[in-house]
């Protein structure tokens, strides 16, 4: 089973990447839900399972209404 690979526009990580307290993988996984390996994929542009970044997106969307 492949799985559909997708990167994340620059100025949408910076967006994530500002309102992120700390990039530690404790920061990254309490904020995002996400490891430090996929955060280090998403900054230098690489691609990710289309499912990981669309629950990024929505956990955004929940840090960025709290």
């Amino acid at each position: 089973m492949r799985f559909e690979m997708i990167a994340m526009p620059r100025d949408e990580f910076e967006e994530m990447k500002a309102r992120l307290p700390r990039a530690t993988s404790e920061g990254l996984f309490e904020t995002y839900r996400i490891s430090q390996n996929t955060w280090y994929k998403l900054r230098d542009g690489q691609p990710v399972k289309r499912k990981t970044l669309e629950r990024l997106r929505e956990r955004y969307r929940e840090v960025a209404g709290a």
